[in-house]
């Protein structure tokens, strides 16, 4: 039956509990302002001036805001970090009676590598992209040891896909996800790849008994010898008021296209014949891919979607100083490309820290960084503009457009790059197509490169088949870090 909660999808069912069997992503909150129905949007932050989400302008004077569990203010929150909103919009404005923030985990680095962009915090995997937001911090900086507090979205992996990466105050740690190998005589289990003793919890929102195998939870403690030793340990609702509007960003993380049915982090989709799609079809749908689903909740907290839309990835790179901007058109011009910056643009001052920072905060000889896609009349749109510290060095990362032998000369982005600098480079061996990050200097009309590579990160030939005997692999490494748990708390 197609309402079913699958065993491969939901590890607990229940009318209003919708929780993954996997990585969790932070909690959703319910707020004491909430009427039924409501209106539900769990997305990015992508820009302040009121609270900007999924393209929504939500007005947050009279707003109350929950930050990892705690009564906050807007100035807490920072682009790049995951919320949900309970409110009213008309899906471009909108007013917000409650915004709550939850870290997807935080604490000490364990493993980093800045080449890969992946880091390991409390045993979960975390990766990092060019859509990634670094507060204060970069992959550069980042040391075994460094405290720090991710934000982001789980993927089918059980991985963190970090929107947010910063600098964590705090020496406590905190993680949320779902329990197993469960050891009630030892007073332990795990949360992905992090041994927890709750042998001293001294805040339980829950009877220890109730304590189960697949039960999602949020844990805060520290670490002694790499366990959490847990000092609260609260279960997680993840559910929406029955006949909520809902407007859910996320990733596939489970998906039975039998039944009709995906599973973003921890909320459960239905889609049918009756479902439309935006720059895709049903047969896009796939492990890993990254929607924004609109619909309504039914009674079992199913999320029915009315509609599906696919979200854009960064495919181009520019790096440079402004040469002008057009408010009337809502563009940005950088070495003579020219993009479209509206309400989805991740946008943020990394310069002057600017809170309300837009494009009307930016004037020509400003070094930008664009994550650029590109639309399907052959324009660009800016996914992420930030703003830095002006610099000479300049770069793109686009695909060959033409190629001049005799002049050592390529095109990208309609910008002609001059390699001929560059004695490592074959020009005979390179093809118009190829994707290339390009660093060096311009002078207003010619980019002269000092540094030039391929680049295979854009690549649109992604692996999206699952693999499950790494599934099956992982979950034996925990057989055996379970075994062994009890001897490494007694030591």
């Amino acid at each position: 039956m197609k309402r079913t909660l699958l065993s491969t999808f939901i590890c607990l069912s229940g009318a209003a509990l919708l929780t993954a069997c996997g990585a969790s992503d932070s909690s959703t909150h319910s707020s004491s302002n909430s009427t039924s129905p409501s209106q539900v949007t769990r997305g990015t932050i992508d820009g302040f001036g009121s609270v900007i989400v999924d393209g929504i302008h939500f007005e947050s004077t009279n707003t109350e805001f929950d930050v990892n569990g705690r009564v906050g203010r807007q100035s807490d929150l920072h682009v790049g970090q995951v919320v949900t909103i309970i409110g009213t919009h008309d899906g471009v404005n909108g007013v917000a009676l409650s915004i709550a923030y939850d870290v997807s985990v935080s604490g000490p680095v364990s493993a980093v590598d800045a080449t890969a962009g992946t880091l390991v915090v409390l045993g979960q995997s975390v990766v990092t992209d060019s859509m990634t937001v670094f507060d204060s911090i970069d992959l550069a900086t980042l040391t075994v040891g460094s405290a720090i507090e991710v934000s982001g979205l789980v993927d089918a992996d059980g991985n963190i896909q970090a929107s947010f990466v910063g600098v964590e105050d705090s020496a406590n740690a905190e993680l949320h996800g779902v329990i197993s190998h469960l050891d009630a005589s030892a007073s332990t289990f795990f949360i992905g790849n992090q041994a927890v003793d709750y042998s001293s919890v001294s805040v339980l929102s829950l009877n220890v008994n109730d304590l189960i195998d697949g039960l999602s939870v949020e844990v805060e403690g520290y670490l002694v010898g790499g366990i959490l030793a847990a000092t609260k340990i609260k279960q997680e609702h993840h559910g929406y008021e029955h006949d909520a509007d809902a407007k859910v960003t996320g990733l596939i993380s489970s998906l039975d296209t039998a039944a009709g049915l995906f599973v973003l982090g921890t909320t459960q989709v239905s889609y049918s014949a009756s479902t439309r799609y935006e720059h895709g079809t049903e047969a896009d749908l796939a492990l890993n891919g990254a929607v924004k689903v609109e619909g309504v909740v039914d009674a079992e907290g199913v999320i029915v979607a009315s509609k599906i839309e696919f979200s854009a990835g960064v495919e181009l790179e520019v790096e440079g100083s402004v040469e002008a901007t057009d408010s009337a058109a809502s563009t940005v011009t950088v070495m003579g490309v020219t993009a479209l910056v509206d309400t989805r643009t991740r946008i943020r001052d990394d310069r002057d820290d600017v809170a309300m920072f837009n494009l009307n905060s930016i004037e020509a000889g400003d070094f930008v960084e664009l994550r650029l896609t590109e639309e399907s009349d052959g324009s660009y749109r800016v996914l992420r503009l930030e703003r830095g510290d002006t610099t000479t060095e300049v770069k793109l990362n686009a695909p060959i457009e033409s190629i001049d032998l005799a002049a050592g000369q390529v095109v990208l982005l309609g910008v002609t790059v001059d390699v001929s600098a560059i004695s490592s480079v074959t020009l005979g061996l390179l093809q118009v197509g190829v994707q290339l990050e390009i660093k060096g200097s311009y002078d207003g009309s010619l980019f002269t490169a000092t540094e030039l590579e391929e680049d295979h990160q854009y690549d649109s030939h992604h692996e999206d088949e699952h693999d499950d005997s790494q599934e099956d692999e992982h979950d034996d490494s925990h057989e055996d870090g379970a075994d062994e748990l009890g001897s490494e708390i007694d030591d």
